[in-house]
């Protein structure tokens, strides 16, 4: 299929691409850290972070911003420290967000990557686990505070983001700490994998190995909203709201051994040659976790399929829906000599927030309508299955409806795609 080989040498192009030294390790730690994590989940009350500056009276019931605490057992031996958050964006030109622990100076919290179409991420709504620095003279053993904070484009707006989790994550030196150890054993370096390989890990501690999760590296959708397609996939979420943030939509998380587990690569789009990585984290039962050193050079082969992703076109500001602007869109291109009779299953890849089917009518992809199957007031991720004969070639419409007075549907960053499974001529 000619459409096929096009996108293949894309991805090519794709791999190429030079990222900054800090990409190479987004949201997984570097090879051989030891560290430990503490955390803590909001309720119901205490997630909404508020801008203490807004002239509205609404917001005001949410003010002063909580101090929340959370609790670190030793800084013996630690070398450095950061943050990861379980954030929504929250309202339209919500700005600044910052964070601070103990009374220090406030941290900024970076927004995700701005997209494709420039809109400022703070015009976009989005969800997302940034990491924050943070210097080891701001921490104390025990009880450490926290508090959040924020701004809006108009100085008196209602700025307002969500802070749903709060990870501490304090790195130490190996010498000093006691700590799990292990390699990945299969596959080896430089191998080719077959559709849904399996993935050996060698694991060990003097205190006893609690859990080992495994990662991949590789070009596929966004689902952790941080801007960024080709990375270390995965992400922390709540599946209801005031829950552990866990690690989801990575490979996978085993708690006994032997530790084989099996990717599901099922929406893993086709890589180019030798681009895969995978790498693993270790869990000793102290709670301390150390991480292997990649298998790199992997290539994923199918045969007889090709599975490719494509991307939305440009979002339009503010992808939100609900009275006064009761729909809005944005079109998924698939090749215009698309033959549909070679389609196997199609995946519609669909982040929001807010979207509850109480409040909302289905979405539409062309002629074809869904229920949104999201949540009330959180964040959802789901992979919607299309029929095949649902899609056309070229442009294809994704819309979304609502009439609601109540919060919108928002469709977060990055928008709706689409993971198509071919069968080839191989």
């Amino acid at each position: 299929m000619r459409n096929l080989s096009f996108f293949l040498a894309a991805a090519v192009v794709l791999w190429n691409t030079a990222l900054n030294a800090d990409d190479l390790w987004l949201g997984v730690p570097p090879p051989g850290s030891v560290y430990v994590e503490v955390a803590t989940h909001q309720d119901q009350q205490d997630w909404r972070v508020t801008n203490p500056m807004a002239s509205d009276p609404r917001p005001h019931r949410h003010l002063p911003n909580p101090i929340l605490t959370i609790h670190l057992d030793s800084l013996e031996g630690a070398v450095r420290a950061e943050a990861i958050l379980d954030r929504w964006g929250g309202h339209y030109k919500t700005l600044d967000p910052r964070i601070r622990f103990n009374g220090h100076p406030w941290l900024d919290v970076p927004f995700p990557r701005k997209p494709p179409a420039k809109v400022e991420p703070q015009r976009q709504y989005f969800h997302d686990n940034p990491v924050i620095p943070i210097p080891l003279e701001y921490l104390v053993e025990g009880v450490n505070s926290f508090q959040a904070t924020t701004s809006h484009e108009n100085p008196e707006g209602w700025g307002q983001w969500g802070l749903y989790s709060l990870i501490l994550r304090v790195y130490y030196d190996p010498e000093k700490v006691s700590h799990p150890s292990g390699r990945i054993v299969s596959p080896k370096q430089g191998a080719t994998m077959g559709e849904n390989p399996t993935i050996a890990i060698e694991a060990s501690s003097r205190n006893g190995v609690a859990q080992v999760d495994v990662l991949a590296w590789y070009e596929g959708y966004d689902e952790n909203g941080d801007g960024v397609w080709l990375d270390w996939h995965g992400g922390n979420f709540q599946p209801v709201r005031g829950e552990p943030a866990d690690l989801m939509e990575h490979v996978g998380t085993l708690w006994r051994a032997p530790y084989e587990i099996t990717w599901d690569t099922r929406w893993v789009p086709d890589q180019a040659p030798g681009k895969v990585k995978l790498v693993a984290r270790i869990l000793d039962s102290l709670g301390t976790w150390t991480v292997t050193e990649p298998v790199e050079g992997l290539s994923l082969e199918r045969v007889g399929e090709s599975v490719q992703l494509f991307k939305p076109g440009p979002l339009p500001e503010r992808f939100g829906v609900r009275t006064g602007r009761e729909m809005k869109f944005c079109m998924i291109s698939l090749p215009p000599d698309l033959k549909l009779y070679n389609i196997l299953e199609a995946g519609l890849h669909l982040r929001t927030w807010h979207g509850w089917d109480g409040h909302h009518k289905p979405f539409k992809l062309n002629a074809w309508s869904h229920s949104v199957d999201g949540k009330n007031h959180h964040y959802d991720y789901d992979i919607h299955l299309v029929p095949p004969a649902e899609l056309v070639p070229g442009d294809n419409r994704f819309e979304v409806h609502s009439e609601t007075v109540h919060h919108s549907l928002e469709v977060l960053w990055p928008g709706p795609a689409l993971t198509v499974r071919f069968q080839t001529d191989r």
